[in-house]
């Protein structure tokens, strides 16, 4: 928990540091096998943006912000980026999706030049940011004028209350956030929003958001 003597930047870079050191999870894996109750929402959140990448990829450049074990990066273009704080997600990447760029980036400091990338894809990250605010604005900066970010994030919902029944679910993550839709579309006021939608039992948001 935040520590009355930690900073807004101590707390950040300490909830980071677990992304970074802890964290082992495996998100192909247990999409695509059954490990607990969070194999349905892995499954639900592939299918929604796997439906959207087939709507909105048009065989440019795409990088996918916060890739973990490439769960989505395996269904963008050869070619493409990934980018994870965490350097066992991306070695995991790399095995799952041999085709593709994997490297250790920080979502708030992505090191692209402006206008790279035709579409990006940023799914169950925010939630886990303590400043998702500098991730989009960064996002955004690498986004091509009239490009495309495709995301999802929890919406508040009592599903997410049953948590703690997954074998999966780390019960010593520092800093989890579940979003309404009006602050959804905050966080995305630098972009034109082109759907904010609730699946999976309305317990996630799924959005499309363009760079104008």
């Amino acid at each position: 928990m935040r520590g009355p003597l930690r900073t807004d930047n101590e707390y950040n870079e300490y909830v980071k540091d677990f992304y970074r050191k802890v964290e082992d999870y495996d998100w192909n894996d247990v999409a695509d096998n059954w490990r607990g109750l969070e194999s349905f929402v892995h499954r639900a959140r592939e299918r929604e943006i796997k439906k959207l990448i087939g709507v909105f990829s048009d065989k440019g450049r795409c990088l996918d912000v916060g890739c973990g074990t490439g769960l989505l990066l395996r269904h963008l273009s050869s070619g493409s980026i990934g980018v994870d704080i965490n350097p066992r997600h991306v070695e995991r990447a790399k095995a799952y999706v041999p085709g593709a760029q994997v490297m250790v980036q920080d979502a708030e400091k992505l090191q692209f030049d402006e206008e790279t990338f035709d579409m990006v894809i940023c799914t169950e990250v925010i939630e886990h940011l303590v400043r998702p605010d500098l991730a989009l604005e960064n996002i955004r900066r690498v986004l091509k004028r009239g490009g495309v970010l495709l995301g999802s994030t929890p919406k508040r919902s009592l599903l997410w209350r049953f948590r703690f029944l997954s074998s999966t679910h780390y019960h010593n993550e520092p800093f989890h956030n579940e979003y309404s839709e009006a602050e959804v579309t905050k966080l995305l006021s630098g972009y034109k929003i082109e759907m904010v939608r609730s699946v999976f039992y309305n317990s996630i948001y799924v959005f499309v958001a363009r760079k104008v």
